[in-house]
């Protein structure tokens, strides 16, 4: 079972404790800290806006041909979750920084070291927020875990 609030703590610190991050600041969404408007500084927020559990039909190993082991339950359980990054950049910048952050986060994401198990990214369009006096980019990343359940 994942965990949904330390999924979205985890992120938050896989990026923030980058140095190649050490421009943009790094937040949990809703966690009740005042936020500047309007914003000073590039902000990615954290937050989940799916989840999904379910069993699945078993998925078992290929027979072992060396030492004739037969196949080994692999899981039989899935966990899909949907992990929202908002991206928001001053008004006083192009609203394009919101894409090359995001092409920055992506490239981490992808790398040998990242730890979390994720299936896919995506965006959408950028968007003015007035309330913040900010670009925004709503982006997200798929999540996905397997499990045996008995």
């Amino acid at each position: 079972m994942i965990e949904l609030d330390k999924i979205v703590k985890q992120m938050k610190m896989l990026f923030a404790i980058s140095s190649d991050f050490d421009d943009i600041r790094f937040v949990t969404a809703y966690d009740g800290e005042p936020k500047a408007s309007p914003l000073d500084r590039p902000t990615v927020s954290f937050s989940v806006t799916k989840m999904e559990e379910k069993d699945v039909k078993p998925v078992y190993s290929d027979v072992d041909e060396v030492t004739g082991d037969g196949p080994t339950l692999l899981y039989n359980h899935t966990v899909d979750v949907r992990l929202q990054m908002d991206i928001h950049v001053p008004q006083t910048s192009n609203g394009i920084a919101c894409y090359e952050i995001y092409t920055r986060m992506s490239r981490r994401m992808m790398d040998d070291t990242f730890t979390v198990p994720f299936v896919g990214v995506g965006c959408g369009d950028i968007q003015y927020n007035r309330d913040i006096g900010a670009f925004t980019l709503y982006t997200y990343v798929d999540i996905q875990e397997t499990s045996i359940v008995k």
